[in-house]
């Protein structure tokens, strides 16, 4: 179970470390940190869905990617990736494929994050603290809920799904 009080890196928009503080002093300071994505893509090539607890304190009962972390002081991008995928969903995928770097920038957070995907069907044994269900859909029907609006899905997810559109999916 993870606090508070866990250190993050504040970087620069390159990505070179500044500083460190607490996950929420540098959202209340809107500092840049380090943050991941996960896509799970199974073999029907459907990405997996994570629908956010509604314990969190951002967006509660939202879906989003995969796997979505923060980055702790001192640890890499892919071994974030690693750690948050065992811990939420109960698995350790043999690979792990960089997407891209990209900035998540917002009125909420500035972010520097790196988008993974991997190839797994399951099963999944999820964090209940951290995530309510999981469920895979295809590409089509995501891009029909963003156009519809009326799936609760976080910004940074809806991100991370364009550039995975973008760089990886051939229809």
């Amino acid at each position: 179970m993870r606090t508070m009080e866990e250190k993050l890196d504040i970087v620069d928009e390159q990505d070179d470390v500044v500083g460190k503080d607490t996950r929420k002093n540098i959202h209340q300071n809107h500092q840049i940190h380090r943050g991941i994505h996960v896509l799970v893509v199974n073999s029907k090539r459907e990405i997996l869905l994570q629908r956010r607890s509604e314990k969190k304190d951002y967006y509660p009962g939202f879906y989003d990617a995969s796997v979505g972390a923060h980055i702790f002081s001192g640890e890499s991008y892919q071994k974030a990736a690693f750690r948050e995928i065992q811990e939420e969903l109960g698995f350790r995928p043999m690979k792990l494929i960089k997407v891209c770097d990209y900035k998540s920038y917002s009125l909420r957070q500035r972010e520097n994050r790196r988008l993974f995907k991997c190839h797994y069907n399951g099963p999944f044994k999820i964090d209940r603290e951290e995530v309510d269900l999981v469920k895979f859909f295809s590409i089509k029907a995501v891009e029909k809920e963003i156009k519809k609006g009326k799936m609760k899905l976080t910004e940074g997810f809806k991100i991370s799904f364009k550039k995975y559109i973008e760089l990886c999916w051939v229809s």
